[in-house]
C-alpha cells in the first residue's frame, strides 16, 4: 500500500478501542478488561525488549564517523527539547509547572518503535539515519528517567519535604541507581558475550536465553527502581552489539522478528485502551501546544544542535522535522498521569491526551512525508533506480557505463586498489570497500541502491555478497553471476542467477575480450524485444530501464516497449 504500517496499526486501535465502544459497535475491544492487572507489565516487559533490541543497532563505529553531531543532537534534545517543551506547555496550555515539566520530559523521546521502521522503510543518507537511530534509541530510557525524576521531585515538592521526599535525596538517589543499572546491563552483557564465545549455550536456546535474560535483567533493575530497567537493557543491547561474536548476528535477526510483533501489537493496544472522553481534550491550547511542538520546538532542537557541527542544511532540515513518538512515551504517560493526580496536580489526568495527540500527529505527519522529503532534499533515491555492483573488472566497468547511460543509477565497490583507480578513471562511482565489512559499508552510499550485484571472479564472495544484502534488501533485489562450472537452475545460491551458463565470471569475460560490448537500444513499437532477439541471437539481454526504474531481464520479465535495454553484443 506504500502508507506508514505504524500509522494503520495506530488508526486500528483507535477504531476498535474508542470509536468502536463509543458507538457499540460489537467490534470493540479494551485492553483493561482483556489482560487486567496483567496489561501494564506486559506492556512493560515488550518495551524492554524493544529497546534492547534497538540497542543491539547501535554501533559505536557510526557515532565515531559522524563525529559530534550525534552526540550534540541527543544533549539538545534532553536539554532544548526538555525546556522548551515545559515552557510552552505552561504558557499555551496552562499547564503546572510539575504537569508540564513531566509533560516536556516524557516528549524528550522520539521513539525507536516508530523511527526504526521509518527509516528502513525510507533508506535515507547514512548520516542522518545515523543521528535519527542513535537519538530515538539512546533519548528513549534517559528521557523516561528524566520524566520519573521530575515526576519524585514534583511530588516531594507536593508533600512539602517531609521525611526523605527531600529534592536533594531523590536527585542523589536517582543518581546512584541509574549507576547500578548501567552496570548490570553491561555486566550482564558481558556474561552472555564470554558465554556466546565459549559455546557455553547451545544453538538451538541462545535467542530464547537471551530473551530470558533481558526480561530478567530489566525486572531486577525495575525491582532497584522504577523506569531503571529501560536504562540497563539498553545498555545491555549497545554492549552486545559492540561485540564480535557471530551468535550474536544471528540473534539480532530473530529480535527485530521479535521487535516487529511486539510493536504492531503495542500500537493497537494502547490506542485501543484510551477513552474518547480523553480524546476529547485535545481542543483548544492543548492542540495548539502539539502544534508548537511539532512546528517549532523540534527545529529548535535540531538546529542548536546540529549548527556548526558540517551537517548540511538539507540533512538540518531533515532532521529538524522526522521526531515521532511511539510506545514508550505513552507507557511512560499513562503511568505517571495518575500519579501526578493523587499527588494533588489536577491537570495530572492531560498528560495522557496531550500525549497521546503528539504521538498521533508525529506518527501522521512524519510517517506520511519522511520519504518524499527525503526525495526532496536529496536524501534517498528514486526507488528501484540504483544498483551496487561488487567488483570492478574491466567489463563491470564498461557495464556501468551502459547502466548509466541507460538512466540507472551504478555503484562499484571493490577491494583492490588498482581496479577502484582504473575505475575512477573512468569516471563511474566507485569505492574501495569490502562489502562484508559493516564498518566500511557505511561510507557506500546505501540511500541510492535498490539492487545489489555480486560481478566478482569469486564466486563464493558473490553468494555472501547477495546473502549479506539480502537481508536488507530482500532476496529478490540480489542476483549474482552465475558460479562456473554449476548446473544454475539446480544450484542452492544465495542470490538469483539470471543468465544461466552464459552469465559466469569467465563467459562473460571471454566474451568482453573478443570483441563483445556493451550496448544501450531503446525498444520501440517497431523494433521491440521479439524483433531484437532475432537481430542479435548470441546477444546477452541483462537489464531494461523503464520510468526511471531498473528492472532484471528474465523469462518473467521481458522489458516491454520505451524501455532501454542494456545488452551484451
Amino acid at each position: 500500500m506504500r502508507f506508514p504500517a505504524l500509522l494503520l496499526l495506530l488508526l486500528a486501535g483507535l477504531f476498535l478501542g474508542p470509536v468502536a465502544r463509543h458507538f457499540g459497535l460489537p467490534i470493540a475491544i479494551d485492553p483493561q478488561s482483556i489482560f487486567g492487572d496483567l496489561l501494564r507489565p506486559l506492556v512493560s516487559l515488550s518495551v524492554a525488549v524493544v529497546l534492547f533490541e534497538g540497542g543491539m543497532s547501535l554501533k559505536f563505529a557510526e557515532a565515531r564517523r559522524h563525529g559530534g553531531a550525534v552526540w550534540r543532537l541527543i544533549v539538545s534534545g534532553l536539554v532544548v527539547g526538555f525546556v522548551a517543551t515545559t515552557l510552552a506547555a505552561v504558557y499555551i496550555a496552562n499547564l503546572s509547572w510539575a504537569t508540564a515539566a513531566t509533560l516536556g520530559a516524557i516528549l524528550v523521546v522520539t521513539g525507536p518503535t516508530v523511527i526504526l521502521p521509518m527509516l528502513r522503510a525510507a533508506r535515507i543518507s547514512t548520516r542522518p539515519a545515523t543521528m535519527l537511530k542513535w537519538e530515538g534509541i539512546v533519548n528513549d530510557p534517559f528521557g523516561a528517567i528524566l520524566a520519573l525524576l521530575v515526576l519524585e521531585l514534583a511530588i516531594a515538592l507536593a508533600s512539602g519535604g517531609e521525611g526523605d521526599a527531600n529534592a536533594l535525596g531523590v536527585i542523589f538517589g536517582f543518581a546512584w541507581t541509574a549507576a547500578v543499572s548501567a552496570i548490570i546491563g553491561y555486566l550482564a552483557a558481558l556474561g552472555l558475550g564470554k558465554a556466546l564465545d565459549r559455546g557455553m549455550i547451545v544453538e538451538n536456546l541462545k535467542s530464547p536465553v537471551i530473551l530470558a535474560s533481558v526480561l530478567v535483567v530489566f525486572v531486577a533493575c525495575e525491582a532497584i527502581h522504577h523506569e531503571m530497567g529501560l536504562l540497563a537493557v539498553t545498555v545491555m543491547g549497545l554492549v552486545l552489539a559492540n561485540v564480535e561474536n557471530h551468535s550474536v548476528e544471528d540473534i539480532r535477526h530473530f529480535k527485530e522478528q521479535i521487535t516487529t510483533l511486539l510493536v504492531s501489537t503495542l500500537f493497537i493496544v494502547l490506542a485501543s485502551n484510551l477513552r474518547i472522553e480523553v480524546l476529547e481534550q485535545l481542543v483548544g491550547s492543548k492542540l495548539v501546544l502539539i502544534g508548537v511542538i511539532l512546528f517549532l520546538i523540534r527545529p529548535l532542537v535540531a538546529f542548536a544542535g546540529l549548527w556548526g557541527t558540517g551537517v548540511s542544511k538539507n540533512e538540518m532540515l531533515f532532521v529538524g522535522w522526522i521526531a515521532p513518538r511511539g510506545v514508550v512515551a505513552a507507557a511512560v504517560a499513562a503511568s505517571f498521569g495518575p500519579k501526578l493526580a493523587s499527588a494533588g496536580y489536577d491537570d495530572g489526568p492531560l498528560l495522557v491526551p496531550i500525549v497521546f495527540g503528539v504521538i498521533l500527529f508525529t506518527v501522521l505527519f512524519h510517517g506520511l512525508s519522511i520519504r518524499p522529503l527525503a526525495q526532496r532534499l536529496g536524501l534517498a533515491a528514486k526507488e528501484g533506480r540504483g544498483i551496487l555492483i561488487v567488483g570492478a573488472s574491466t567489463w563491470v566497468v564498461a557495464l556501468a557505463r551502459a547502466l548509466e547511460k541507460a538512466g540507472a543509477s551504478v555503484v562499484i565497490a571493490d577491494t583492490r586498489f588498482r581496479r577502484v583507480s582504473r575505475a575512477r578513471q573512468e569516471g563511474v562511482e566507485v569505492h574501495f570497500a569490502d562489502v562484508m565489512s559493516e564498518e566500511v559499508t557505511m561510507d557506500l552510499p546505501m540511500e541510492r541502491v535498490s539492487w545489489v550485484f555480486g560481478a566478482t571472479e569469486d564466486d563464493n564472495y558473490n553468494a555472501l555478497t547477495c546473502l549479506r544484502f539480502a537481508r536488507e534488501l530482500g532476496r529478490e533485489a540480489v542476483f549474482q553471476l552465475t558460479p562456473s562450472g554449476t548446473d544454475s537452475t539446480k544450484a542452492d545460491m544465495s542470490g538469483r542467477t539470471p543468465w544461466g551458463e552464459a552469465g559466469t565470471f569467465r563467459a562473460i569475460t571471454s566474451r568482453y575480450w573478443k570483441g563483445n560490448t556493451f550496448k544501450v537500444t531503446q525498444l520501440k513499437e517497431e523494433f521491440d524485444i521479439e524483433d531484437f532477439r532475432v537481430k542479435n541471437p548470441d546477444a546477452i539481454a541483462m537489464f531494461y530501464v523503464r520510468d526511471e526504474r531498473l528492472h532484471l531481464v528474465s523469462p518473467t520479465a521481458e522489458p516491454p516497449v520505451g524501455s532501454h535495454l542494456v545488452y551484451l553484443s
